[in-house]
C-alpha cells in the first residue's frame, strides 16, 4: 500500500511540475500574440496613413498640405518601429523561455508601454502647443497642420498603448501565479 501511495504522490508531483512549463509557454505565446496584433495594427495604421496622405498631399492646400506631410513622416517612423518589433516577435522562440526570462521580458514590455503612454501625452501636448503657436506665427499654416497631425497620431498611439498595457496587465496574474 505504501508503494502505491508513494507512486501516486510521485505522479502527482510530476504532473504539477510539467504543468508549470506548459502554463508558462501558454502565457508567453499569449503575450507574444497580443504584442504581434498590436504591431500589426500599428503597421496597418502607418501604411494607411502613408497611402492616404500621399494621395491627399497632391491636392491639399494650406494647412492640410502640412497635415498630410507630417502624417507621412510620422508614419514612416511608425512603420519602421512596427516592422522591427514584428521581426523580433516572429523570430524569437519565446515558448522555451524560463520563468525568469518571461518575468524579465514581461516587465520590460510593460515599462516600454508605460514610457510610450507618457510620450503619447507629450505628443498631444506638443500638437496642441503647435496649434496654439500657429495663431501668432508667420508660419501659421505649417504649424497648424503639423499640430493637427501630431494630435491625431498622439491620440491613436495613446489608445493603442493603453489597450496593449491593459491587456498585458490582465495577463500579469497568470505569470505571477507561476512564481514558486
Amino acid at each position: 500500500m505504501k508503494k502505491y501511495f508513494c507512486l501516486l504522490l510521485c505522479l502527482l508531483l510530476a504532473t504539477g511540475a510539467s504543468a508549470q512549463p506548459d502554463a508558462l509557454a501558454t502565457f508567453n505565446l499569449q503575450q507574444s500574440g497580443i504584442l504581434r496584433i498590436g504591431m500589426f495594427v500599428l503597421g496597418g495604421w502607418a501604411l494607411l496613413n502613408i497611402l492616404i496622405g500621399s494621395f491627399r498631399l497632391m491636392k491639399a492646400t494650406r494647412n492640410k498640405r502640412f497635415f498630410f506631410q507630417m502624417n507621412i513622416y510620422w508614419n514612416i517612423v511608425n512603420l519602421v518601429i512596427a516592422s522591427a518589433a514584428l521581426y523580433s516577435l516572429l523570430t524569437t522562440d519565446i515558448a522555451n523561455y524560463t520563468l525568469a526570462q518571461s518575468l524579465t521580458q514581461h516587465h520590460w514590455f510593460k515599462k516600454v508601454l508605460y514610457l510610450n503612454i507618457g510620450l503619447d501625452i507629450a505628443y498631444l501636448m506638443m500638437g496642441i502647443w503647435l496649434q496654439e503657436r500657429s495663431r501668432f506665427s508667420p508660419k501659421t499654416e505649417q504649424l497648424k497642420g503639423w499640430g493637427q497631425a501630431i494630435v491625431l497620431q498622439g491620440l491613436f498611439l495613446l489608445v493603442l498603448d493603453v489597450v496593449l498595457t491593459a491587456m498585458l496587465e490582465d495577463k500579469a496574474p497568470t505569470l505571477h501565479s507561476l512564481i514558486p
